[in-house]
């Protein structure tokens, strides 16, 4: 009995002691990170029986326990994975944010300081120190441009840096697991129980590698754990783990990737897989330090171009045209910059690509990948939103240029073959790039080049503006020539009202007798009460004009003799607007007109005006010329349109109507009959309302005194002759193209009426393009001809305002010596408030402040995201810890408890001695 209860209170005293083994344990590992509380698990030992009932024989340790819970502990990764993700972009773009809102290293105090630098230049452009000021100020930010992108570098590289040291201690604790997977499945295998301190420290390693990357973990058997990463490869496999690698970008070599280095090969892990610190560099790096770049660079890309366009217009102190302000923006080497062909390209290496900008304001905040699908076909993809915006044909003829989105690429030379790749990085080293090309404070053009004036004998109350220079280059990029040749203006123009609502605009050459420009710009419309601007802004509009000899004069004279209508003879042609289709490789959209024979120009004119982009202008002119040839004699009359202009009175005399008095004698007073009937037409209300105008001249080419008509709204120009049968009364009638028409008015002559035609010229809008049928003649002539279409664009605008009068003129000229002028100085501050950014939307200085707002709110976002997700963690870990830490209050109370535990089954034994020893002494 005695040996019974004897062995029973060992098993007791067995459990007691390591329990508080156990205890001891805990609170030796209380503040072990990761260490899990162990419980001691006890159970009763099989019982005995004995005499019909069962004898207990004690208790024994079953096993040793981990407090854990393994859902907790997956949370708790996951929470420690998000918190380093948020934490990592927060503390980066903090910097970041920093670095862009503060005035002593963002670019807004610079931005001030320069463009008051301007405006005090332009308010005393003649001041060689005030000039000296905008060359300093030019140069202070260059060197702030340059400095920001210097920082922005800095950051990158440590961005680089982090990776590289994040991924050495992802490879680290990986092959930590790995070895504690062996222990693990050793120890389990030999049968001795869970191995909880094994299991902690792996437990702790995993966490320690949540807060570098992303992952997943599953049981594979014996214990050990795998590790599976967000992309599908796996870190571990039992007691086997691979690496990660960090390489160069092949696209980029500034930038790094991550890489699952296998036996077979390195593979990408997407950045978007990666979480945890790693995650958070990535995120940061490829959005809101790479969106800052591509910022930065795309103002200081719109900056340096538009003021190179603006201060190349203008007139330094020596007469000159500016050069550069800033750097060229499409210097040959920085174009070669700009595209980076992949390192994975197959040999020879002989591609060589450019990227221009060919207009600064359409710039993207993006980076393209241009790919060669095939030997022949290349695809542009936008990277900044995956979206593929061009896909084409290579020539097989080099250069071969591809145009999107504002910029031009050059595919120069090379063996471009499938799979080859390449990023253009258009503007995000523009900041990089940025630089003063300023050197002498008199190189600063502040003068505009066109100088405008209004004539001293002008009747009417109408003024030409100051005028501006749009552009010395047309859409081609070639130069204008208009002032092409230096220190003139060739050549010199004249606005010439030939009446209150119709102005021409001529070669002023020879100010004695200005000629038709080519193509000419007549008949131009003026409308009281608003600024009526003389030329076309559009660079790529180009003009059609009607085919000159082949209509008009003689073709539409008809005698009266024998009666029928006045015809102008034009016969009836197919005319096609050509617009290109929307979609890419289709058919261009078309619109056909089909004019009547004998219609006027007005009519045709407004059938082509109906078509979008389309602005014909339609006009009539004719010349009235040897009126010395006729008598005061009844029945003299000149009609047109229907409009008798010499007035007769009566003569009580003879009881019948003559001339009246007040008409001049055309013998012998021709200019004045050539003034009288001018001024009939133009008090004429009818004539008035069918915009028919008239001036009397004199042509000192030909010497000859004429009557120069116009009908302003294109309709025929009817004139007939009425005279006595036993005068010579002949006149001469012209269409200024055509041979004169002599009208006799005793019937004697080739005709007494003669309908002319009116001529139209044709604005197309850039794209646009006309076709004529049939070809070779016809209204509008050959449309395969070279000279077909021609450009209207001067480079130049001006507008007139108020009330002009007829002949009143105004010119246009070389403005010489204008070292006074700040007109180009205003154009350039100007700059500093207008919207030359993405697409025409903001300014410089409101990019750059969008730029900041955006990480400032970045900044702001990602810091309530870290501090809540701070929160989910010390949940998570409160969770943790509630179940898996040591209390040491909790582990004292139980040190007591099973120190008595202890000390009772000592007392067993004690008293199972006693009894031995009883009945051993009775014996």
């Amino acid at each position: 009995m005695s040996s019974d209860l004897l062995s029973t209170a060992v098993t007791g005293l067995r459990v007691a002691q390591s329990s508080l083994s156990t205890s001891g344990h805990n609170i030796a590992n209380a503040n072990v990170e990761g260490y899990s509380r162990q419980v001691v698990r006890a159970e009763t030992n099989p019982a005995t029986p004995q005499g019909g009932i069962f004898i207990g024989n004690g208790a024994n340790v079953a096993s040793v326990d981990r407090q854990v819970n393994e859902f907790l502990t997956e949370q708790l990764r996951r929470d420690t994975t998000l918190f380093h993700d948020l934490e990592t972009f927060q503390s980066n773009i903090a910097q970041l944010d920093t670095l862009l809102s503060d005035g002593a290293t963002g670019l807004s105090g610079a931005f001030e300081s320069f463009f008051a630098s301007m405006q005090n230049g332009a308010d005393d452009p003649t001041s060689i120190p005030s000039r000296q000021l905008i060359v300093s100020e030019s140069e202070n930010l260059s060197d702030r441009f340059n400095t920001v992108y210097g920082r922005l570098i800095s950051i990158g590289n440590s961005i680089n840096t982090g990776i590289e040291t994040a991924v050495s201690e992802i490879n680290s604790l990986v092959t930590n697991v790995a070895d504690l997977n062996l222990k693990i499945a050793d120890a389990l295998g030999s049968g001795n129980g869970q191995p909880n301190d094994l299991l902690d420290q792996r437990d702790q390693t995993l966490r320690e590698l949540s807060k570098y990357i992303s992952f997943q973990t599953y049981e594979q058997g014996f214990g050990e754990v795998n590790i599976l990463i967000a992309s599908g490869q796996n870190l571990v496999v039992g007691s086997e783990s691979r690496e990660l690698a960090v390489i160069d970008d092949p696209a980029d070599p500034e930038r790094k990737q991550v890489v699952f280095v296998s036996d077979v090969a390195q593979r990408q892990i997407p950045s978007d897989a990666l979480g945890g610190e790693l995650g958070g560099l990535f995120r940061f790096r490829d959005e809101s330090l790479t969106d800052t770049y591509n910022n930065i660079g795309r103002i200081a890309v719109v900056m340096a171009d538009t003021f190179n366009d603006i201060h190349g217009q203008g007139l330094d102190l020596q007469n000159n045209f500016g050069g550069n302000f800033f750097y060229d923006v499409n210097d040959d080497d920085i174009a070669l910059d700009r595209v980076i062909g992949s390192s994975e390209n197959p040999p020879p290496n002989d591609r060589i690509l450019r990227a221009y900008i060919q207009d600064a304001s359409q710039l993207e905040l993006s980076d393209y990948e241009v790919s060669m699908v095939n030997d022949g076909m290349y695809s542009i993809t936008r990277l900044s939103d995956d979206t593929e915006i061009a896909r084409n044909t290579l020539s097989g003829s080099y250069p071969f240029s591809a145009e999107f989105e504002g910029i031009e690429l050059v595919f120069e030379r090379g063996s471009f073959q499938a799979g080859d790749s390449f990023v253009v990085q258009a503007v995000r080293s523009g900041a990089r790039d940025f630089s003063s090309s300023l050197v002498n404070p008199e190189e600063l053009a502040f003068a505009s080049p066109l100088l405008t004036d209004t004539s001293l004998s002008n009747i009417g109350s109408a003024e030409i503006s100051a005028g501006q220079l749009i552009s010395l280059t047309d859409n081609d990029g070639d130069g204008l020539p208009l002032f092409a040749t230096p220190g003139q203006m060739s050549p010199p123009l004249v606005v010439r009202f030939v009446s209150e609502d119709t102005y021409e605009i001529l070669d002023n050459s020879d100010p004695g007798n200005p000629v038709s420009l080519s193509p000419p710009i007549t008949n131009q419309r003026y409308i009281r009460g608003v600024d009526n601007v003389l030329f076309s802004s559009d660079p790529g509009e180009t003009q059609v004009l009607m085919n000159g000899a082949d209509t008009g004069l003689p073709a539409g004279s008809t005698p009266a003799v024998g009666g029928g209508a006045l015809l102008n003879g034009y016969a009836s042609e197919t005319i096609t607007i050509l617009k290109p289709s929307p979609v890419a490789g289709a058919a261009p959209i078309s619109h056909t007109i089909l004019t009547a024979a004998d219609a006027s120009a007005r009519t045709t004119a407004s059938l082509l005006s109906n078509v979008e982009g389309v602005s014909a202008n339609a006009s009539t002119y004719a010349e009235l010329s040897g009126t010395s040839n006729l008598t005061r004699t009844s029945p003299l009359q000149i009609n047109i349109n229907g409009e008798d202009l010499i007035e007769y009175e009566f003569d009580s005399g003879t009881g019948t109507f003559v001339v009246a008095t007040q008409v001049p004698d055309p013998a012998t007073e021709e200019a004045d009959f050539n003034d009288y009937i001018a001024s009939r037409i133009n008090e004429n209300e009818n004539l008035q309302a069918l915009g028919v105008s008239a001036f009397a001249a004199y042509d000192s080419v030909s010497g000859v005194e004429e009557i120069q008509i116009r009908s302003s709204q294109g309709d025929d120009i009817q004139i007939s002759l009425e005279a006595d049968a036993g005068g010579p009364d002949a006149v001469n009638v012209s269409d200024g193209v055509n041979p004169v028409v002599a009208l006799n008015g005793n019937g004697a002559g080739v005709s007494s009426a003669i309908a002319v035609g009116g001529t139209i010229d044709v604005r197309l809008a850039d794209t646009l393009t006309l076709e004529t049928a049939p070809s070779p003649s016809g209204l509008f002539g050959d449309s395969t001809a070279a000279d077909f279409v021609q450009s209207t664009y001067l480079g130049i605008q001006a507008s007139i305002r108020g009330n002009p009068q007829q002949g009143d003129t105004f010119t246009l000229n070389f403005n010489f010596d204008a070292a006074s002028d700040n007109r180009n100085a205003l154009a350039m501050v100007q700059l500093e408030s207008e919207k030359t950014v993405g697409g025409g939307v903001t300014s410089y200085s409101g990019s750059y402040a969008s730029l900041v707002e955006t990480v400032g709110i970045d900044t702001s976002s990602s810091r309530i995201n870290r501090d809540a997700s701070e929160q989910v963690l010390e949940q998570s870990e409160g969770l943790r810890n509630s179940i898996s830490a040591v209390n040491l209050d909790e582990e004292a109370s139980d040190l007591i408890r099973f120190e008595q535990l202890y000390s009772a089954n000592a007392q067993v034994i004690s008293v199972a001695r006693d009894l031995f020893d009883r009945l051993i002494n009775s014996l």
